[in-house]
């Protein structure tokens, strides 16, 4: 099934959306972000993202007050990353009713961490691989990590990893549309793969709809929502066609 989710960016205990990944150039759309979650909900999403991009660049959780609340006011499932650092950073998100945790720079910077808790949790672990100009970055994506993407998805696959969430930085917050050469690494290798980055219309998400045989399986929309460039009920109805 292909899937949409409404990402709610907390940064400074409110949702906003970053250009590039930017953390100084923000826009801020909700001063609380449950009221974000709860709009996508009303509009009938099936499955939140929520980052803590404080999190993300303190490389510790940091919005967990605000990750709570939207826990306890909506009846969706969630996945969570940004500053996933430990397995008691798991099991704190998973105890709270994340439904999966997602790992980024510990899970590219230590393999055997990431293959660990793969083996630990399962499905329930997601792993976030973003790239600029061809290279993984880290660190809030502040840092270039030395192993190659093909690397770290072969490792990824063997040691059982479901799914893979992947950002076009370049294109991240930009509204520029979503670039699918940036995917051509990720695709064919037997897991699901979740892009984001640049998605402007409902062209950019039938074209990656298209790629469901390839292993696309879903689509993080976010600035385009917020600007009602996209109108996520109609885009919604892309996952039932």
């Amino acid at each position: 099934m292909f899937r949409i989710y409404p990402a709610v960016d907390i940064k400074g205990g409110r949702t906003v959306r970053l250009y590039r990944g930017d953390l100084d150039r923000e826009t801020v759309y909700a001063e609380r972000p449950w009221e974000a979650a709860v709009t996508w909900q009303n509009k009938g999403a099936s499955f939140l993202h929520v980052v803590d991009l404080d999190g993300a660049a303190k490389g510790e959780l940091v919005n967990l007050a605000q990750i709570s609340e939207i826990l306890e006011r909506v009846n969706l499932p969630v996945q969570c990353g940004g500053g996933v650092r430990s397995r008691d950073d798991i099991e704190g998100l998973l105890e709270l009713g994340v439904e999966r945790v997602i790992l980024g720079t510990r899970a590219v910077e230590e393999p055997a961490f990431a293959e660990e808790m793969i083996g630990l949790y399962g499905s329930r672990i997601i792993v976030s691989l973003d790239t600029r100009e061809g290279a993984v970055a880290t660190g809030a994506w502040r840092k270039t990590a030395r192993r190659e993407i093909s690397d770290i998805l072969n490792q990824l696959a063997a040691c059982g990893a479901e799914r893979i969430i992947h950002t076009d930085i370049a294109r991240d917050g930009t509204l520029e549309g979503y670039d699918t050469g940036a995917l051509e690494a990720f695709l064919d290798r037997g897991m699901g793969i979740i892009a984001a980055g640049g998605i402007s219309d409902l062209s950019d998400l039938r074209k990656l709809k298209g790629l469901a045989g390839r292993g696309l399986e879903g689509a993080i929309v976010g600035r385009a929502i917020y600007t009602g460039d996209i109108d996520l009920a109609e885009a919604l109805m892309l996952e039932g066609e």
